[in-house]
């Protein structure tokens, strides 16, 4: 079986030599990339190999929630931290093709992710919940008491000068 990418592309033509030499570029770039992770190592050319994951984030009076698509984790491999005002998630995609199969299409492979979010008030830690479900990682961090908006009561003076005497 095999995949012809070029009946994606409508306009491409046999005269457009860059358009060639860019996807060449692109495809063996990404080659490499599929190469190293079937091979076990994510990173591919030695560098750290983190990616990200796509993730919604919503305040409340009472605090924050993030929502991070994660399908396909071992929840073994998540780690949710929080630290003052920063959200970090790590964790790991492991997945490797079946002994005796060859690959014909690879678009993911294992790799490992990365993500910090810097959220604007400080949470409380130790409230800070994390499920993971149907691959879909939600956070649910309450903002510290002392970040949380405070109603100030306005003092209405007596009778007299509103303004304090230089005595």
């Amino acid at each position: 079986m095999s995949i012809d990418l070029w009946r994606t592309r409508p306009f491409t033509t046999a005269n457009a030599p860059l358009r060639q030499w860019v996807d060449r570029v692109f495809d063996d770039a990404f080659a490499r990339e599929s190469a190293s992770a079937a091979s076990g190592n994510a990173s591919g050319n030695g560098s750290a190999g983190f990616q990200t994951l796509p993730v919604n984030v919503w305040e409340t009076p009472d605090g924050y929630q993030a929502g991070l698509l994660a399908p396909g984790l071992n929840e073994q491999t998540l780690n949710v931290t929080v630290h003052d005002d920063t959200l970090a998630i790590e964790g790991e995609l492991q997945f490797s093709v079946p002994e005796g199969a060859k690959v014909v299409w690879q678009e993911f492979g294992p790799s490992k992710f990365r993500r910090s979010l810097r959220l604007g008030s400080v949470v409380d830690p130790s409230r800070v919940e994390a499920i993971y479900r149907n691959g879909m990682l939600l956070v649910t961090m309450p903002k510290a008491e002392h970040a949380k908006p405070r109603q100030i009561p306005v003092q209405i003076a007596g009778n007299g000068s509103t303004t304090p005497s230089n005595n």
